[in-house]
């Protein structure tokens, strides 16, 4: 059976980011079950703390500091017992706590713990800039060099049978990240589809077919089904498309695509972001050789 620890692969554990928030507690039990899926055997749940060196801080914010220390190491302890009860046996849980800014521990923890999967989640629009998680989520989407998986606060687990992969077919086989997404999709042992949005029939323009016959060379050993699809709003189609065959994640390429800042930013779409309800697992473009 694959599993993401194999050799050669830094992907054995799983890192979850938390701020204690229902939508975090929400990701941490969303990655617990998908570990199982996965053969993952290592799940790390870290909180940073960390606090900006400009901030002047007296001797009573200090000792107020040590107290919120003490404070998360308790709801970590928490935490970690909790899941521990409903969890395998073989699934060790570890939990962190880091002083370093977000932006620092997510790529480093490639190296320093093999992550080969960062799990977030994300709140609806009335919490999402009072969280941890909600704000700095997108954040980390820009930045992450490791796989991320972003869990809406409301979705539960269901086992992970239909992968949809939103595909750009710009450049695709010099910047799609095809290995990985492969690699996941087969650890799954889920049924790929590959999508295609564009507008205005673009995809009928002649230029496109050299695209589509690298599109085909790059994926058809997958035995993927492959769709294509008319919206100008492209996180909106790639949703419409999701709901109506029933996916249960959905992989994006965000630089590539522009689907993830689409969702996130576009005035057309904040509605729909604020409500999404499938996984998102944004994996980085590789760099043209």
């Amino acid at each position: 059976m694959a599993t993401l620890a194999e050799p050669g692969n830094n992907a054995g554990t799983i890192v979850i980011f938390t701020d204690f928030s229902s939508a975090a507690l929400n990701a941490t039990n969303y990655a617990a079950a998908l570990a199982g899926q996965l053969n993952v055997t290592r799940l790390l749940i870290c909180y940073s703390e960390h606090i900006p060196t400009t901030m002047e801080m007296s001797s009573q914010s200090i000792r107020l500091t040590q107290q919120e220390h003490q404070r998360h190491l308790k709801l970590l302890r928490n935490l970690k017992d909790d899941l521990q009860t409903h969890l395998n046996e073989k699934i060790v849980i570890e939990t962190h706590i880091d002083q370093r800014p977000l932006d620092e521990i997510v790529n480093s923890y490639n190296q320093e713990q093999f992550a080969g999967l960062v799990v977030m989640g994300i709140a609806g629009k009335s919490r999402l800039e009072r969280t941890f998680i909600g704000s700095n989520t997108i954040r980390v989407a820009r930045i992450a060099t490791i796989p991320l998986l972003i869990v809406p606060e409301h979705t539960l687990f269901r086992k992970i049978e239909r992968v949809v992969f939103a595909c750009d077919l710009r450049k695709v086989s010099k910047t799609t990240p095809a290995l990985a997404i492969k690699r996941m999709v087969s650890t799954l042992g889920a049924k790929l589809s590959i999508l295609n949005v564009d507008h205005n029939e673009e995809r009928f323009n002649p230029d496109r077919l050299s695209e589509m016959t690298d599109l085909h060379q790059l994926w058809d050993n997958e035995q993927p089904e492959y769709h294509y699809t008319d919206n100008e709003d492209i996180a909106k189609g790639v949703m419409d498309f999701a709901d109506e065959h029933q996916m249960h994640l959905v992989i994006a390429v965000p630089k590539a695509y522009g689907f993830f800042e689409n969702l996130f930013h576009s005035s057309l779409t904040r509605k729909l972001a604020y409500h999404i309800h499938l996984p998102l697992l944004l994996i980085k473009e590789e760099k043209p050789k």
